[in-house]
């Protein structure tokens, strides 16, 4: 058997094991070379070295899986890589463009057939009128799903804080109010967020005068800076934090999933704000399920 057809039968045994951690000394003597000669033979017919035909062909076949929904950072981790941010940087060099694009053609299409929660091409939505202690658990589960490091004590202790803040509060649903900002924290947590912007979606309402010395006092610094730039993003639309940005974004979108308790006569105004203001910051936010369903509530309202 010539050099050129080992090195073809080599090309097919990376194709059959691409999921598999291969290395320049396994290939090689897979094929019966040493590394040197291999190297050199299969760079004579690829054009490439065979660790960057490895890392080609595993970025590809990972694409394919992103195009028809998979989650990038499960596909990432499938394919040898061990963060979101490394597999996009590897996945920008080899194909000129993010793979967050590939969503985004996916959440298009998805949006155009109406398939809202196959592959998970929306952000996840909850049943209405479920019990507050009902969508804690939904939380702390999509938590666990997105595999968002938390502590479990801390983040109840948060969310019974906002509960006793909110108390006697209700929704013009007749919820108790204290299912928005869980909503809230569920669609944070479900964009991958951090434990903090978690808590600060859980505490965006009661964010105010009297409240803030407490809060301050129970939720820590770093909870408070976000809410911070939350309420700077309510009043000015830009935030110097994007994670501020984020839980105004899922304020918005909770909001407007929910707008049908609203008096009518505000339908239009609060879709045209939506269009014009949330929507284009969501893109920015690299979001593209968030910006579709602003996007789609906005229009069905208008």
């Amino acid at each position: 058997m010539g050099a050129n057809d080992r090195i073809s039968m080599v090309a097919v045994f990376i194709d059959e094991h691409i999921k598999e951690e291969l290395t320049i000394l396994q290939l090689s003597a897979w094929a019966g070379y040493s590394a040197g000669y291999f190297t050199r033979c299969f760079k004579r017919k690829f054009g490439i070295s065979p660790m960057e035909y490895v890392k080609q062909r595993k970025l590809l076949t990972a694409a394919k899986e992103i195009a028809k929904g998979r989650r990038i950072l499960d596909a990432a981790l499938d394919y040898g890589w061990e963060t979101h941010s490394g597999f996009t940087k590897s996945f920008t060099s080899v194909f000129g463009y993010s793979p967050v694009l590939l969503r985004a053609f996916y959440v298009r299409d998805a949006s155009v057939k109406g398939d809202r929660q196959l592959m998970e091409a929306y952000i996840k939505t909850t049943q209405r009128y479920l019990k507050p202690e009902e969508l804690w658990q939904i939380l702390r589960l999509t938590l666990k799903e997105n595999k968002t490091e938390y502590d479990n004590a801390r983040l109840r202790r948060i969310y019974e804080l906002a509960e006793v803040l909110h108390e006697g509060e209700k929704r013009k649903s007749g919820e108790e109010y204290i299912t928005h900002p869980l909503n809230v924290a569920i669609i944070l947590a479900d964009m991958g967020t951090d434990e903090n912007t978690v808590c600060a979606g859980l505490l965006h309402d009661v964010w105010q005068g009297e409240y803030k010395e407490k809060i301050a006092e129970d939720a820590g610094p770093v909870i408070c800076e976000i809410l911070l730039s939350y309420e700077e993003f309510e009043r000015t639309h830009v935030s110097s934090d994007d994670r501020g940005a984020l839980v105004a974004l899922s304020d918005r979108l909770h909001n407007m999933r929910t707008i049908e308790f609203v008096d009518p006569a505000t339908w239009k105004r609060r879709a045209e704000d939506t269009l014009r203001l949330f929507s284009p910051i969501a893109s920015k936010c690299a979001d593209f399920r968030l910006r579709s369903e602003l996007d789609e509530l906005s229009i069905k309202f208008l």
